[in-house]
């Protein structure tokens, strides 16, 4: 149950609050006041696209909270243990409140919570789709598009069918891997036997080659030595005799005179000992240098081809990475993935036939998966025309039929969809006589409205969802047909929340609570103001919906035998 909705700085909405109660809240009001902004805010909750236009002028940010009673009777097992709302004991609830919550900040970003935790905008917007349902003017129009239809037959058939379905997707699903398999193998023999050819050239032209992981590397940096052997072979030459060379004055020769000349003076000058160890520690390791070196030396001199051999290679490699993924471990892996395709093919016809077998025996299977969800929806259909048929006559439509057409579409294709092999469609016959005829040819918007109030009447009851919202859902309805349509919504309203904004004396009489909508101006500002009637308020509201604002004295009599007629 909705037990309370605080809004603040949406549109022309400064403050407002309502505690709302069971049954039918009715909001009246002058065109304009502001009525479907109240729908909006509340549409923003349940996660509709707003943008930073709604947030009131002159401020930051605009705000929706709605507060939840007892979310366990209408939500999810699933989700109430998604959100930490439900125990370890599936019939404990760790709360009794839901509060949910938007806020839609100046640079058009929105900020959802859900008892104060931060939520994605999708988490709010399925969490509400338990909650509320918002039936807009325009809302009617909805069951003029047949491809609704399917989904509110299946809303009504509930569980059997919601069941029939899953087990529908989950084989089409089996029919779907194996028609993948069966394009990898190819569906033409010829085609396959390309394949292998394809795959065993690519395969050989790889294992010939022999890359190694990170050669390429090596052969750049081995391509520069070989390019440079000459300056480096000089360079280190030249090192290598001024170190030790056959001159008598070499570094190396100079260093260890130094060495021996200092020696014995350490024996006199004990303080010069360090020094003479750093001489000979230095000597040792210009000795390793030009060891290192003469080594260095040897290397890099080379085979006068090494440097084309090198180029060969270079190329060899460039050419596989260009064909097979642009390094040296893209080719690797692909060689990998090609033996494996190749195994896979191997053995091409049989696998082809077995996977065909397959999945002729799959097809079987999801027609028969289909034909039973059909039964199922042919079932409820029968129910649903009979069911809509009395809500239909509840609302002053006798004469019209209202029936629900179903056609199977074809088995033999490889593509179904994710529904099953049903085309539904609703059709009516407007006056007893003519024959049936597609919604949108026939009915008028006073006979869609109503006709959207029934099924939205059956559906709650399947659905269970405890909030429903009619933004004028009297559209084109005018004298008795109102009356019945005020009937039932009260009736509805014995087992739901129901929000309703209205133009009709008729149906605001029905109200267990009222709200009047009214724009407040002044020099600076304007702003939409909710204020709940007493029982006098509320005959003058409906006076001046009976008499289009007068409010005269006949009016203001109409409007009390309405409310006394709401209490017998």
């Amino acid at each position: 149950m909705l037990a309370r909705i605080e809004i603040n700085d949406f549109a022309l909405i400064e403050k407002a609050v309502l505690t709302p109660g069971s049954g039918l809240l009715i909001l009246t009001g002058e065109t304009g006041a502001g009525k479907s902004i109240l729908i909006d805010a509340i549409g923003a909750l349940s996660g509709s696209k707003v943008g930073r236009d709604v947030i009131r002028h002159g401020q930051s940010r605009a705000m929706v909270e709605a507060v939840f009673t007892e979310p366990s009777h209408d939500l999810p097992d699933g989700l109430l243990t998604q959100l930490g709302l439900a125990g370890d004991d599936p019939d404990e609830d760790l709360t009794d409140e839901l509060i949910l919550s938007r806020e839609i900040q100046a640079s058009g970003k929105s900020v959802c919570r859900v008892n104060g935790r931060l939520v994605a905008l999708s988490v709010l917007r399925d969490i509400s789709s338990y909650l509320i349902d918002i039936h807009g003017q325009h809302d009617q129009q909805a069951i003029f598009r047949t491809e609704t239809h399917l989904s509110i037959l299946d809303r009504y058939a509930g569980d059997p069918v919601s069941e029939a379905t899953k087990a529908w997707q989950m084989i089409m699903s089996e029919f779907q891997t194996c028609l993948r398999q069966l394009n990898a193998l190819g569906q033409d023999p010829a085609e396959r036997a390309r394949r292998v050819d394809m795959l065993r050239y690519q395969i050989q032209e790889i294992e010939a080659a022999r890359p190694k992981t990170g050669e390429d590397d090596r052969l750049a940096q081995r391509r520069k030595i070989v390019a440079n052997a000459e300056k480096i072979t000089i360079a280190l030459s030249e090192a290598c005799e001024l170190l030790n060379g056959d001159s008598s004055v070499t570094i190396l020769t100079s260093l260890a005179r130094v060495a021996n000349r200092i020696e014995p003076a350490t024996a006199l000058l004990p303080e010069l000992a360090e020094t003479a160890c750093q001489i000979r520690e230095n000597l040792y390791a210009l000795q390793n240098a030009a060891a290192e070196l003469r080594d260095a030396l040897e290397h890099v001199e080379c085979d006068p081809g090494e440097l084309e051999k090198i180029d060969e290679r270079l190329d060899q490699l460039f050419r596989l990475k260009k064909k097979y993924g642009g390094t040296l471990e893209a080719v690797l892996q692909f060689h990998q993935q090609a033996r494996q395709q190749l195994d896979d093919l191997a053995d091409g016809e049989a696998q082809f036939e077995k996977l065909t077998k397959q999945k002729d025996l799959i097809r079987l299977r999801l027609i028969a998966a289909g034909r039973r969800l059909s039964a199922l929806r042919r079932s409820a259909a029968e129910q649903l025309e009979q069911h809509i048929a009395r809500e239909l006559g509840d609302l002053g439509m006798k004469g019209i039929r209202f029936a629900v057409s179903i056609e199977e579409l074809s088995t033999n294709q490889d593509h179904y969809a994710g529904s099953g092999l049903d085309k539904i469609e609703f059709l009516i016959s407007a006056n007893p006589g003519e024959p049936l005829k597609p919604l949108i040819r026939i009915a008028s918007g006073g006979e869609a409205s109503r006709i959207m109030l029934a099924i939205k009447s059956i559906l709650a009851e399947a659905d269970r969802i405890p909030v429903l919202i009619f933004d004028e859902i009297d559209t084109g309805v005018s004298g008795r047909t109102a009356s019945r349509v005020a009937d039932k919504l009260s009736q509805l309203s014995r087992h739901r929340q129901i929000f309703c904004i209205t133009h009709l004396a008729q149906i605001a009489a029905m109200a267990d609570q009222h709200l009047l909508i009214e724009k407040i101006s002044d020099e600076e500002t304007t702003r939409t103001q909710l204020t709940e009637l007493d029982a006098d308020g509320r005959k003058e509201e409906l006076a001046r919906l009976l008499s289009g604002g007068v409010g005269d004295q006949t009016a203001r009599q109409l409007a009390s035998q309405l409310l006394e007629n709401r209490r017998i």
